[in-house]
């Protein structure tokens, strides 16, 4: 028997035409064009013709129009620009064409103006989702002399997040092919679904920021770049109406599925899954959405390192701002009292010349702030809540790299942080390069991650197992290499 795990979604062509009649925003203007859709590429734009030169807006919020194949679209956040052609096919005859550009296309309902799209849910699915969401096997068999095989499927338990905002739901579907080909095979597929029920009307580019949100949160329990593969919604309508058709949703603002760049999850790889968490799984998403605003800093930065190309230096740049962000927010953000501190300014200046008050002033303004060394030195030596000996012994040496003491490690850090800040050339030799900023840029990663996922109250035993599989992979990098270096051994 093959099971199968697999994914509910609209199939699309890779590329797509749709002519028909548009309206621009809540102007008088219609005009025939045509939609290219380009699902592959993630490129949509529409092309509108005009027999003569009119004046349409630069911008506006729709533009919205029926196929001549009975299909409904709304553009939303558009841009337009117009040109002229002359060519054959019009008898050369001036054309005038307009192209609009849009953030969002709806696909299944016409809006007439922004204020009418409102979204009562949204169902979405995102890569390697159904393998962090696998739960134990749902299939039973059964055999017995007058029916043969009799195979049952277990019904799984939603996962359901409630807060202020919205009901968020984990469900699982267990069902057969429907291919009915006679086999030595039968296929069963669990299919996961992931729904957010709003209690208001929500707008989409909300929508998008909370499932942008939960995106982040699989990616983080994965350590893989994560990507939507679509998005359904039901509109919120003022009038009751009968059922409730979902409308597709999608355009360039949206990352959809990658194919080309996405890494399979497996199970031999090290990440937190559903079935880890699934006891406190309503108190870790009420921390990820409650904490999101708070720590969108550090949460931007820290993915930026995962999903955009650029240099080792500059994703080094970023983690360490990251955690400064992440202190700051978090921790004391402060070295001495408020009213010790004044006094302590207050008795420097008291003997300044008048003339250097102010610059001095100026200089002492954030002297009560923490330093990058100080803000380090307590991030590199995390410290359970709990008094247990046996954390502390499993936090002891948790954030180290090639043998380095706390000091060193720092000092490197505020090195190379410097030169690639202001290039000083006297900080030079002492910026780490190479495989050595690899190293620490995994490091870093490895602290940050351990934050984050603390921040959620995730089980303090299973956090730790994670990051130490991950600062232990660090360390046999470095054997290995030192290995091959020994014994003059190249590899590419």
């Amino acid at each position: 028997m093959i099971i199968k795990i697999g994914v509910v979604h609209m199939e699309k062509q890779k590329n797509e035409l749709e002519f028909g009649m548009w309206k621009i925003g809540k102007s008088d203007f219609e005009l025939k064009g045509i939609l290219h859709l380009s699902y592959e590429s993630n490129q949509f734009y529409l092309e509108l013709y005009s027999d003569v030169n009119i004046s349409l807006p630069h911008y506006t919020d729709v533009v919205y129009g029926k196929t001549h194949k009975g299909k409904e679209f709304t553009l939303y956040d558009c841009s337009i620009r117009g040109g002229t052609s002359i060519s054959y096919a019009h008898d050369y005859k001036s054309k005038y064409i307009f192209k609009v550009h849009c953030s969002y296309i709806l696909e299944g309902k016409v809006f007439t103006s922004d204020e009418e799209i409102k979204l009562k849910s949204v169902n979405f699915h995102l890569t390697n989702f159904n393998k962090w969401a696998f739960q134990q096997s749902i299939v039973e068999v059964e055999t017995n002399d007058s029916d043969g095989y009799v195979i049952r499927t277990k019904k799984l338990e939603d996962f359901i997040h409630n807060n202020d905002e919205f009901q968020l739901s984990i469900s699982y579907v267990t069902i057969p092919d429907n291919e009915n080909k006679i086999t030595t095979t039968f296929n069963i597929e669990t299919f996961t679904k992931i729904t957010m029920k709003f209690k208001n009307p929500t707008s989409l580019e909300r929508a998008h920021s909370l499932i942008y949100q939960f995106r982040d949160f699989i990616s983080l329990c994965t350590n893989l770049r994560t990507y939507i593969k679509y998005i359904s919604a039901v509109p919120y309508f003022t009038e009751e109406r009968g059922l409730d058709y979902p409308i597709q949703i999608y355009g360039q603002v949206i990352e959809f599925e990658k194919k080309e760049k996405i890494s399979e999850l497996t199970k031999f790889d090290e990440f937190i899954s559903l079935d880890q968490i699934k006891d406190n799984f309503n108190i870790c998403m009420s921390n990820w959405f409650q904490k999101n605003e708070k720590l969108k800093p550090v949460i931007d930065l820290y993915f930026s390192t995962k999903y955009h190309k650029t240099s080792n230096e500059r994703h080094f740049l970023n983690l360490v701002q990251a955690l400064e962000a992440y202190h700051r927010l978090t921790k004391e953000n402060k070295v001495l009292p408020y009213d010790e501190h004044k006094t302590k300014i207050e008795n420097i200046l008291s003997n300044v010349p008048p003339e250097h008050k102010d610059w001095l002033k100026s200089r002492l303004a954030f002297s009560n702030e923490p330093n990058l060394h100080d803000r380090l030195d307590e991030l590199l030596t995390p410290k359970s809540k709990s008094e247990s000996p046996y954390y502390a012994a499993r936090y002891q040496n948790l954030f180290i790299l090639h043998g380095k003491s706390k000091l060193e490690l720092i000092r490197d850090i505020k090195n190379t942080r410097n030169y690639n800040t202001h290039f000083d050339e006297r900080l030079i030799t002492k910026a780490l390069k190479g495989e050595e900023l690899y190293q620490l840029i995994a490091l870093l990663k490895s602290m940050m991650e351990y934050y984050l996922l603390m921040e959620l109250e995730i089980d303090e035993d299973l956090v730790l197992d994670f990051i130490w599989k991950k600062v232990k992979d660090i360390h046999l990098r470095n054997e290995l290499i030192g290995y091959y270096e020994k014994n003059n051994i190249k590899f590419f």
